[in-house]
């Protein structure tokens, strides 16, 4: 039994069984009523015909009754009425009635002095009676023995008509006829239907589940990981198009990589010579700085001596100046080279963004520039508050450098927003140049004279080591927003995103 179910199972799993088994319900119901049809139409078509032998048959016995009589052997009759009856297998009785209607002989002796119809008058010509359900007989043929000239001797000129022949009949020989003609057509159907589900099974393996195993078979390989693997064999039906669809896939999957794989070699190439660069920047900073030390001290001193020669101290003070944005330099050479590890706690953003506005405000060269702040209620943030106080003063003094001499506004949002905090700010400048925005955040690239390029890029990565995301966007209408988004305390990812701009 437990083996007979796990065929079933198998059965409802596979796809020609759910295609064929519903197929041949269908089929079977339409044979099957096909059949019936056929069975009832040949049963009415015997039936009809053996009626129409009975009215002949009971013909002929009358005719030989009437002979009989008229030969004046009337002894004769029972003789032939029981050899007219072995002639016929669905005849059951023969019987001879009186004019009164009574039962004179019959083949079946059990109705000899009975009355089988109650009013003879319908009998006047001959007639095919049907009986209903639970008769021994199904039908009879009641024919009338009419009296004639040569008759009037014996019943007299009185009388129309002298008797009758009561014929009987049985519907068993059609109905038998019929259940074999059914039995026939049922087991002929039930071959064929048996045989053309057999095709069927075959053609369908053939033309649809073997390609498709094979299709699955391919995929599954190059899930594994070979991409060379081909699916198409040629054919022209729809598993040929999804095959030469799935290896045109394949085929670009391929160049992808190929074109990846060169991209990544080429950036581990570049990171390489990166870090080897950035380990000989790192070690140069480090050799700069103390004599840059020692000759800002020294040009201190100069500048005490010349303070009477007003040429020289301008001279001494520009070369402070260089000196003093080299040193800087270097201080963000090596903080982005090696950058302080972040100190995470919980974090009031509003309060770090407060802060930095009171910074910025402070500048006196940025008189013209107006600073708004419009927070809103963001919950707090797992971060390093001082490295969020450098990314938001390092985009705010970008932005008072965008606006310049001719000043302008300054608008810093916070928000929360489908689980994220979002700083957002705007300025009203003349927007970033299409030229400069790939560049944005690339380390040493700037626009600036007196800038060293390494601020955003610095930003961005602290930005990144939160977890979270920095981007820009320039409106048609002009100005600048940049956009900080960042992580509550209680859903902040264990892994960095990846930066964007």
């Amino acid at each position: 039994m437990d083996a007979l179910k796990e065929v079933w199972r198998r059965l409802a799993r596979s796809v020609r069984a759910r295609i064929l088994l519903p197929t041949a319900v269908l089929f079977a119901v339409v044979l099957g009523a096909m059949v019936y049809s056929a069975v009832q139409a040949y049963g009415a078509d015997i039936e009809k015909v053996q009626r129409e032998r009975a009215e002949i048959f009971a013909a002929n016995v009358a005719s030989g009754v009437t002979q009989s009589m008229l030969e004046g052997q009337p002894a004769q009759i029972p003789d032939l009425l029981e050899l007219a009856r072995s002639h016929r297998a669905d005849l059951e009785s023969i019987s001879l009635l009186r004019p009164n209607g009574q039962i004179a002989y019959s083949t079946d002796h059990r109705l000899i002095g009975s009355v089988p119809w109650r009013d003879m008058e319908p009998f006047g010509q001959p007639r095919v009676v049907s009986e209903p359900a639970g008769a021994r007989f199904h039908y009879a043929v009641v024919r009338p023995l009419a009296n004639s000239e040569r008759c009037a001797n014996c019943h007299g000129p009185g009388t129309r008509i002298n008797g009758w022949v009561d014929l009987r009949f049985t519907r068993a020989p059609a109905v038998a006829a019929q259940g074999e003609l059914a039995r026939t057509l049922s087991v002929s159907t039930g071959v064929a239907l048996l045989l053309l589900l057999a095709i069927a099974w075959w053609l369908i393996g053939r033309e649809a589940v073997a390609p498709l195993q094979r299709l699955v078979a391919a995929m599954a390989r190059a899930e594994s990981g070979d991409l060379t693997v081909r699916a198409d064999e040629g054919r022209p039906d729809e598993f040929g198009t999804a095959a030469r669809g799935f290896d045109a896939t394949l085929a670009a999957l391929r160049r992808s990589q190929a074109e990846l794989e060169s991209f990544y070699r080429e950036r581990m190439v570049r990171a390489d010579r990166f870090a080897t660069v950035g380990e000989m920047a790192t070690g140069l900073a480090h050799e700069i700085k103390n004599p840059l030390a020692g000759l800002s001290g020294a040009l201190e001193l100069l500048a005490e001596d010349l303070a009477g020669n007003p040429r020289q101290a301008d001279v001494v003070g520009e070369m402070r100046h260089q000196v003093a944005r080299l040193a800087h330099t270097m201080e963000s050479l090596l903080s982005f080279a090696r950058p302080p590890k972040a100190q995470l706690r919980d974090t009031d953003l509003n309060a770090t963004i407060q802060k930095v506005l009171f910074l910025v405000r402070q500048q006196r060269r940025l008189a013209s520039v107006h600073v708004e702040a419009d927070l809103g209620e963001v919950p707090h943030v797992l971060a390093d508050p001082d490295q969020l106080e450098q990314v938001f003063l390092n985009i705010c003094l970008n932005a008072c450098q965008a606006l310049g001499q001719a000043g302008g506004r300054i608008t810093v949002r916070s928000r929360a927003t489908e689980g994220q905090v979002v700083v957002d700010v705007e300025d009203t400048g003349p927007g970033i140049p299409e030229h400069v925005r790939p560049n944005l955040f690339k380390p040493f690239f700037t626009t600036k004279r007196e800038g060293n390029g390494l601020g955003l890029a610095i930003s961005a990565r602290i930005v990144a080591e939160h977890g979270g995301n920095i981007g820009y966007r320039c409106p048609a209408g002009g100005g600048t927003v940049f956009t900080i988004i960042l992580h509550p305390v209680k859903t902040v990812p264990e892994r960095p995103q990846e930066m964007t701009a």
